[in-house]
Parts: structure tokens; C-alpha cells; sequence
């Protein structure tokens, strides 16, 4: 049995969503001509803005595949209109932002930015037949709030109120704000920035809401996000990458003790501290991340990480093969060999490693690579690992295949 609570209740989440993003999608759109602007989400209304000058309130309708009316007797239109009317005043602009379609003789298609003085009357007559008609008891305190209102306060309303329908739909919004950004990168790297911007995005309605809920005033400036905006295009351009994980949570101790990759092996093979050796787990895993969104997304050039790996594999050769041929046929001992190779991945650590790109600026993409490298056991830390390691070399061998195959 198909429980229709729980669809409808995903239209409304999905309602909330759309709400969220149709304020990000509006500021865009008004960024290039309007410096001054800001907005606020659930106060007066769905959403809010103020330029300093004058108040818009903006009721958000997102229906699933475009259902729902506009019509005369429409709900949205009327609960809308009973919203406004408490909590308007006579000089904030209105605007109803919906999915639906208006039919161009109805009330609300009277109602769009084209219109005229004379279909702001023909709209109200409209709308006065409904109200005096009635019939709808579910509608019928919104009739008698609109019908409260004189004739010439009626007018005002109506002039005050703006219909933007057919609206996108949130599963359609990815494209408009793609559209937003053209001027701020390549196409080939737009959608790599709206989903950044997206998630930003959502964190900061997430606080934003919250200071609200905890009853602080508070708005988002449209500066705001354009500083956003522009600095993940900066993060795109040809000698920068994004950088998506700096605050990736850190490993647990108990993770690090139960992790059984490679280079974790390699570095407890030289007896490293446990704390170095998260440390460097959190940089793999980091990194590991990265290059492989950066491979998703197309960010990357084909072979332009095997030309990194080489030149982090040449840094390791500066620093891991020995300098002198040794003295004598002696062999030193394994606490001998482990502590050299302490300093030297000390030294390698301190090393100024290259990063991928001039203006990546990350710490942990290099330091995070070379331990991918010693995971595919093409770098080691330990004199002899190569041989100490030999054992684990089938399975990293059965993981380039597998990679190479998919």
C-alpha cells in the first residue's frame, strides 16, 4: 500500500529546498545590477529582500511537475494575498514566485510584470466576484479579509503585487544557475562552481536560519555571496585548482589502528609515532579526495597527475637515495636503518614540496600524494622497503588492474 503522507511530505521538503535555492538563483540573477541588496529567509516572508530603499516580500509555490492553479479560486493565490495583507504595508512590493502556469485570463495573469493599470482593475474585478461569490469554505477567511479592504485599498494591493509564474522546478534549477555564472569561468567549469557555490550556500541559509530561529535579526548581503562567487572562479582559473576538503574531519585514533593500507604499513614498518601516523592518514585521505574530484569534474588534464606523481617522486629521490656509497660491507642494524629513515621523512615534511598547480595553496595535496604513492608501493620510507613490502605487492598490483579495467 503506496502511503501518499509520506510523497506529499516530500513535495513540501522538497518545497523548502527550492525555496532556499530560488534565493541564492534570484540574487544572481540581480547581482550584476543591484550593489545594495540583501535578504532574509522566513521573517516577513518565504524570502525578503531590502535594497535600503524599499521592502519585497517574495512568496515561494514549487509544486511537483506543475501541479497546483492560479486560477481565480486558486489557494496559493488567495492564502498568498491573505499574507500580504497582514503583513504588508503600502509601500512593500509583492511577488508571487510559482511553478504553475497562469492561464492569461485569469486574475493572476493580469497579474505579471507586463501588465498595465488597466489589467491591475480587470485583476481586481476578478477577484472581487470570487470573494463576494464565495463557495470555497476553505477560503472563506481570505474572501473576507480581501473583502475588509475598500475599493481604493484593494487597488493598492494589487498594484504592489507582482506574479512570476511558470517558475523552474527544482529539478531544473542546476541549468538557471548555471546560466547565472557564465561570466565568471569557462563553460567546461560552471557547474564544478555552481555546486561549490550551492554548498556554500547551503551552509550559510543553514546559520542564517538558525540566528533567525534564536530570534536575531539578521541579513545576507548580495556582496556576500558575489565575494562567494568569485572566489571559487579564482579557485578555477588555469594555474589554480579547488580545494573541497581542508576540513575534512580528522581520523580517529581507533580508525588509524584498524587501517591496513600500504603506506600506513610503510610507516609503521620504521616505527613512526601513532600521532604522525594519523597525521598522515588525514593527509592521504584528503588528498585522495581531491584528486578524484578533481578527476570527476574534468579539472584536471588527461596524465596531469602522473606528471605531479613524477615530480613529488623526484622530491623523494632528492631526499630517500643515499648520498654515499656505504664504508664497508657492514651491514647496519634495523633500529639503525629505522632511525634514519625517521629524519629523512622528518626532512621530507619539511621539505617546500610542489603543490599541483602554482596557486594551489593546500599543504596536504603533496604530503597526501606521496603516501598514494606509497600505497602503490612507488616510494618507501624504510632502506629496505622494497623487500619488507614485498608481500603486500600482488594486492596493490590486483588494485591497478582493477582500476585500469574500470
Amino acid at each position: 500500500m503506496v502511503d501518499s503522507n509520506r510523497f506529499g511530505a516530500a513535495g513540501a521538503a522538497l518545497g523548502y529546498i527550492a525555496q532556499i535555492e530560488y534565493a541564492l538563483l534570484i540574487s544572481l540573477e540581480r547581482m550584476d545590477r543591484e550593489e545594495d541588496l540583501r535578504l532574509s529567509l522566513e521573517t516577513a516572508d518565504d524570502i525578503t529582500f531590502d535594497d535600503g530603499g524599499h521592502v519585497e516580500l517574495w512568496q515561494t509555490k514549487h509544486h511537483i511537475a506543475r501541479q497546483g492553479s492560479l486560477g481565480d479560486r486558486s489557494p496559493d493565490l488567495w492564502k498568498t494575498l491573505h499574507n500580504w495583507i497582514e503583513s504588508s504595508d503600502d509601500e512593500s512590493a509583492c511577488f508571487l514566485f510559482s511553478t504553475v502556469t497562469a492561464s492569461r485570463d485569469s486574475a493572476a495573469g493580469f497579474l505579471r510584470p507586463t501588465r498595465t493599470k488597466g489589467d491591475v482593475a480587470t485583476a481586481m474585478a476578478k477577484l472581487d466576484t470570487v470573494a463576494l461569490t464565495g463557495g470555497n469554505k476553505a477560503s472563506a477567511d481570505y474572501y473576507a479579509k480581501y473583502l475588509s479592504l475598500d475599493s481604493e485599498q484593494r487597488l493598492n494591493l494589487l498594484e504592489r503585487v507582482t506574479v512570476l509564474d511558470g517558475a523552474v522546478t527544482a529539478e531544473h534549477i542546476t541549468d538557471r544557475l548555471v546560466a547565472t555564472v557564465r561570466k565568471a569561468t569557462v563553460a567546461s567549469r560552471r557547474v564544478p562552481l555552481v555546486e561549490r557555490l550551492r554548498g556554500w550556500w547551503l551552509g550559510r541559509s543553514i546559520n542564517h536560519l538558525s540566528r533567525i530561529a534564536s530570534g536575531e535579526s539578521e541579513w545576507i548581503k548580495i556582496e556576500e555571496i558575489e565575494a562567494q562567487l568569485l572566489f571559487i572562479a579564482q579557485s578555477l582559473r588555469d594555474d589554480n585548482l579547488p580545494l573541497d576538503y581542508g576540513d575534512e574531519p580528522e581520523p580517529t585514533l581507533d580508525d588509524v589502528k584498524e587501517d591496513d593500507r600500504v603506506f600506513v604499513e610503510q610507516l609503521q614498518v620504521i616505527m613512526l609515532h601513532h600521532g604522525r601516523i594519523r597525521q598522515a592518514v588525514y593527509d592521504h585521505n584528503r588528498a585522495f579526495l581531491q584528486r578524484s574530484k578533481w578527476q570527476r569534474e574534468h579539472l584536471v588534464a588527461i596524465g596531469e597527475l602522473e606528471t605531479y606523481d613524477k615530480r613529488l617522486r623526484e622530491e623523494w629521490n632528492r631526499v630517500f637515495l643515499p648520498l654515499e656509497e656505504p664504508a664497508s660491507a657492514e651491514e647496519p642494524s634495523d633500529s639503525a636503518k629505522c632511525d634514519s629513515a625517521r629524519q629523512l621523512y622528518a626532512r621530507i615534511q619539511e621539505r617546500a614540496l610542489p603543490e599541483i598547480r602554482p596557486s594551489v595553496n593546500s599543504g596536504y595535496i603533496p604530503l597526501g600524494s606521496l603516501h598514494i604513492l606509497a600505497d602503490r608501493l612507488r616510494v618507501g620510507w624504510h632502506p629496505d622497503w622494497v623487500e619488507l613490502l614485498k608481500h603486500r605487492l600482488s594486492e596493490v598490483q590486483g588494485s591497478k588492474e582493477s582500476k585500469d579495467a574500470a
